[in-house]
């Protein structure tokens, strides 16, 4: 396995001229992570939480503030400070062979590839680290986000004890 490093930031520019920087999550960001949380819709929300809620759950502001380089890698897409969508993958322990990961891409810029970037670096992220398999639970009925993942060469298969779930992996 290689030694977790950040990857460098890279500059997006969408056809309408909007422009933003794809980078890797920072500790610092837990405040930008809680004002995204609260533009996201209460659908939005429960898309890839699986619940409803308006403040940013407690494990994901303990997993930014522990933020361990030898399990978790997270990018953003930063619109001047604001962050507008995240992927993540985290391992139970450093040189895991498998790992979960997450994607959320709020609606504002959602239809533009951004979702597709981020996986794409996530999934380079995941390989470079060794990891073998890459999964995920998605909603049945998140349609957009099952495609996503099917075009990036996931198995998606019912979840054996929810038939809601759909049970997603990767092999980076």
């Amino acid at each position: 396995m290689t030694d977790p490093a950040p990857q460098s930031p890279e500059t997006i520019r969408l056809p309408d001229g909007r422009q933003f920087i794809l980078r890797a999550l920072r500790t610092d960001d837990l405040d930008a992570l809680r004002r995204a949380f609260l533009r996201l819709t209460p659908e939005e929300v429960e898309l890839r939480f699986f619940y409803r809620s308006r403040e940013l759950p407690a494990s994901v502001q303990a997993q930014v503030r522990g933020l361990d380089p030898a399990r978790d890698a997270a990018f953003v897409i930063d619109d001047q400070g604001e962050i507008r969508a995240v992927a993540d993958l985290h391992a139970a322990r450093a040189g895991a062979r498998e790992a979960e990961f997450g994607l959320i891409v709020g609606k504002a810029v959602s239809g533009h590839g951004l979702g597709w970037l981020l996986m794409q670096r996530l999934l380079g992220e995941a390989k470079r680290r060794g990891i073998e398999t890459l999964h995920g639970s998605v909603r049945a009925d998140n349609a957009r986000m099952l495609e996503l993942c099917r075009d990036l060469g996931a198995t998606v298969m019912t979840d054996p004890n929810d038939p809601t779930i759909r049970s997603v992996s990767f092999t980076p």
